[in-house]
């Protein structure tokens, strides 16, 4: 069987490790960064709930940070994407918002659940340390009163490269830009003609450019992981390449 690196949290790697069995891959876990709860800000996550109008969850992991599930139900939860979405229905949550059609922040600011809430609303962004501004900003010029709960941070890790070696991949699957960009980081130079070379299955226009920019000449962008691997094969790539 093939074997494609998992570039992604731990805590994300299980379902894409299925996933890739299914199609008949070999899931290599591959993840320069990890994630360290802060728990002090998530002993405040409560008390920021109870003060919201609304909540904007900005991925799995902040979902599955929170520790929480009762007090969102009676809450508007709105999701980046249908992953997150996804999570948020594993613990309970209801009133969940998301886009069917996009899975960043500019596809949720469309959304006409930021027509019908009251201008001057608190919305808290629930969310890692250091991430995008772009929402926030855009909410602010709109009238919104917007609050961190920053649950999380993501801390470097070393990747072990003789996995690399003893198990050659052929492609690999990576939904973060900062992910990216520490695993060519941290490539030693005998791995970097074969890093450049490999497949990379991405799920957003911006994650593809940066991996271009660090040298990768193959970027496919699709819906979901498991739409890649259908579509895969050694002579022939239907999906959307993007290559700068």
């Amino acid at each position: 069987m093939p074997n494609i690196l998992i570039i992604r949290p731990q805590n994300r790697q299980a379902e894409d490790a299925q996933i890739c069995q299914q199609h008949g891959w070999t899931p290599i876990p591959f993840a320069p960064i990890r994630i360290q709860t802060q728990p002090e800000n998530l002993a405040r996550l409560p008390e920021q709930i109870a003060q919201a109008d609304a909540i904007f969850w900005v991925s799995p992991t902040a979902v599955e940070t929170t520790q929480i599930s009762g007090s969102l139900k009676t809450i508007p939860n709105i999701a980046v994407g249908a992953a997150t979405a996804k999570a948020l229905q594993h613990i309970g949550a209801t009133q969940i918002v998301h886009s069917e059609t996009g899975n960043d922040s500019e596809a949720a600011l469309v959304l006409p659940i930021w027509d019908t809430l009251p201008h001057g609303a608190n919305i808290l962004i629930v969310r890692g340390q250091n991430g995008r501004e772009t929402l926030a900003e855009t909410l602010r010029q709109r009238g919104f009163n917007i609050t961190y709960a920053e649950i999380y941070r993501r801390e470097p890790q070393p990747l072990d490269w003789t996995i690399f070696q003893a198990a050659p991949p052929q492609a690999a699957w990576v939904t973060s830009s900062e992910m990216a960009q520490a695993v060519f980081a941290q490539a030693p130079p005998t791995y970097t003609q074969t890093l450049n070379s490999l497949i990379y299955f991405t799920h957003h226009a911006r994650i593809a450019h940066t991996l271009s920019a660090c040298g990768a000449q193959n970027a496919q962008l699709v819906r979901q992981l498991a739409e890649g691997l259908s579509h895969y094969s050694l002579h022939s790539f239907p999906l959307e390449t993007i290559n700068d």
